[in-house]
């Protein structure tokens, strides 16, 4: 009987111990401790909904990354502001603005990400012209690659054929557009600022 007194007693206080250190009290009482819960992360560090998250949205992404690098190192210092497929998605027309505000053409093999055309600047451009252009590339905040992930993302499977940085609204956008896999053309706007993304309501 004392045994038992004393035994109940030594269980408590262990019981109050454990409750006064912040631990768990079936980590004293049981044998060895209780088995800790594995932690598991909820969420992920990328959302789900990005173009980078689903591998062939992000080697989409990368190959259009891989025709833009070839074109702006095809003219240094420049910035990618158009690129539109052409004979059937086997070339990319291109167009970078330099530093000056000088736009230049120049044609991409989708394939290689060879410059194979070009470039060629347009020397019949104004000191507007230029001016325009650099004053929407210092606005935009998302370069073409990020407006592509961005709508890949809302249009899952989709296939860009054209994408071009342009003026609407008093906003400076990239106009998208985007070939779902049933096949019709949907034109997107993604706002260069925020990264916010529409549907033309003329898309077919």
């Amino acid at each position: 009987m004392t045994k038992t007194i004393i035994g109940g007693a030594l269980a408590g206080a262990a019981l109050l111990t454990a409750t006064a250190c912040g631990g768990d009290a079936r980590q004293m009482t049981e044998p060895f401790g209780a088995p800790p819960t594995p932690y598991v992360a909820t969420g992920s560090p990328m959302n789900p909904g990005d173009a980078q998250a689903d591998p062939q949205k992000r080697s989409a992404v990368k190959k259009l990354e891989e025709v833009g690098q070839a074109a702006t190192k095809a003219v240094p210092g420049s910035t990618l502001v158009s690129m539109e497929t052409e004979e059937n998605g086997g070339l990319w027309e291109v167009q970078v603005v330099d530093d000056k505000g000088v736009e230049h053409q120049m044609d991409v093999e989708s394939g290689t990400a060879k410059v194979v055309s070009g470039p060629r600047a347009e020397d019949d451009e104004n000191a507007g012209d230029k001016a325009r252009y650099l004053d929407r590339l210092k606005a935009a905040k998302l370069d073409y690659a990020q407006a592509a992930a961005k709508v890949l993302a809302a249009v899952p499977g989709g296939r860009i054929t054209e994408i071009n940085l342009d003026s609407h609204r008093d906003k400076i956008v990239w106009e998208v557009d985007v070939v779902p896999p049933n096949g019709s053309k949907q034109d997107m706007t993604v706002d260069a600022t925020d990264g916010a993304v529409t549907k033309d309501s003329h898309s077919d």
